[in-house]
């Protein structure tokens, strides 16, 4: 078999062999097996511009007068020639920063390096190596570190051996690259799994702390405004109202924050039913419509033709319907919070559709974008105050209707002034009862 053949299987087993490398550690170790072997070499050392994997928040490095030298990987060379380049500038007597410098490789004879490079090339030869290639490492077309490559005699360094070099090289340094970005990404996205799972944590217990003496203020005010009604004057009356009322919208978000903080920690389950949707609609109505009354508005439900009974979790319908018609009332201001429950028109529709529309000024655009995000409000319009609430009610509610099988999303309804949100839930018939 020819020396052609020869590298291009030697190309090809290490090419699929570098792709399945998950650890730096496997990388180097086939690296060292199979890489160094092909090559006749018996060291090799990966380095990068600046910190890599890159700092959060941060671009790799390029070359340029801030650009340093880090040692990412090595395998089979001396510490001494390895640590000499830790943290140089570009501009140091080495041959790593004058690749990273120019982008050009070098191949030379240990001779050649001590008259190059005094300092590296003494050390190389105090650690046995009688020859050395230092070749760039390019990704999407720019250069993000050198490799280096030492011999224990000197190789005759032709074209094909200096390409073959250069190709094998610059594969095994990006498969260990490669390999430290795979172990960065997954400690950082086990940190941030974590941070998750504790801030879930730690506002599930603050809003299970803040329930108990809220609720207790709350059942107080109304113990005391009812044995006052009849000695009270308005204002003492008024400020018991205002009391109780300010409770409740503690309470309301203190349930917001604990519905997200159950979502984001995964603890939030479906407890299936066989429920008539319309029912649990019209209870969901029922909730609200003190709040209606009081906005001097109403809300008006229009139901399905027959009876619409499927499989789903009743709290979590109530939840996101309350919310819907809540934000409704809110934001519209007038009118009618219309509702209304639409069954599939065929065999092959999967999904029901319940629809809450208001008779306000409407979603902009730029709104329509935002408003299911954490914490989202809508923007309040010069001299008017915000709309209380914790930000909470959309998000929470897109998330437990996907929690369901469905989706919920807000309509363009062009010019018309009005907002119109479509709750869609997986039409799962129950099983028949048994005896039917």
């Amino acid at each position: 078999m020819s020396a052609a053949s020869l590298r291009l299987r030697a190309l090809s087993t290490l090419s699929g062999s570098l792709t399945d490398a998950l650890t730096p550690e496997i990388a180097a170790n086939l690296i060292e097996r199979q890489a160094l072997t092909a090559l006749g070499a018996t060291g090799a050392v990966v380095v990068t511009l600046g910190h890599f994997p890159p700092l959060p928040g941060q671009p790799p490095a390029r070359p340029g007068p801030a650009a340093r030298l880090h040692v990412v990987h090595s395998v089979g060379v001396d510490t001494e020639v390895s640590d000499m380049l830790e943290w140089r500038t570009l501009d140091s007597p080495l041959p790593f920063a004058q690749v990273a410098r120019t982008g050009e490789p070098l191949f030379f004879d240990v001779d050649e390096a001590e008259r190059q490079f005094p300092e590296w090339g003494a050390s190389l030869r105090r650690a046995g190596g009688q020859a050395a290639a230092v070749v760039p490492v390019w990704a999407n077309g720019e250069l993000r570190g050198v490799l280096g490559l030492t011999w224990p005699h000197v190789p005759v360094f032709d074209e094909d051996e200096r390409a073959f070099v250069t190709t094998l090289g610059i594969m095994c340094a990006q498969a260990i690259m490669r390999a430290h970005l795979k172990v960065a990404e997954r400690e950082a996205r086990e940190r941030a799994e974590k941070a998750n799972r504790d801030k879930a944590e730690f506002v599930a217990n603050v809003s299970h702390e803040l329930r108990s003496p809220i609720s207790a203020v709350m059942n107080y005010a109304e113990v005391i405004a009812r044995g006052a009604q009849d000695g009270s004057t308005d204002a003492s009356q008024h400020r018991l109202n205002r009391m109780h009322s300010s409770g409740r919208h503690l309470m309301s978000l203190i349930d917001d924050l604990l519905a997200q903080a159950r979502i984001d920690s995964g603890v939030d389950q479906v407890r299936l039913e066989r429920v008539n949707l319309g029912e649990v609609l019209k209870e969901a109505i029922a909730m609200t419509r003190p709040l209606a009354e009081q906005a001097g508005m109403d809300v008006v439900f229009t139901p399905a033709p027959g009876a619409v009974v499927l499989q789903t979790d009743p709290g979590k319908v109530t939840r996101i319907v309350v919310n819907l018609i809540t934000n409704a009332i809110k934001y519209a201001h007038r009118g009618v919070v219309h509702v209304a429950l639409e069954r599939p028109d065929a065999p092959s529709l999967a999904h029901v559709r319940v629809t809450v529309q208001d008779e306000g000024d409407g979603l902009a655009p730029a709104d329509r974008e935002h408003c299911f995000e954490p914490f989202w409000r809508k923007s309040a319009l010069v001299g008017e105050r915000p709309q209380p609430g914790s930000g909470l009610g959309l998000s929470i509610s897109r998330q437990l209707a996907r929690l369901l099988g469905g989706d919920l999303i807000v309509e363009d309804t062009g010019p018309l002034p009005s907002t119109t949100f479509i709750l869609t839930l997986p039409f799962i018939p129950p099983a028949p009862r048994s005896g039917a």
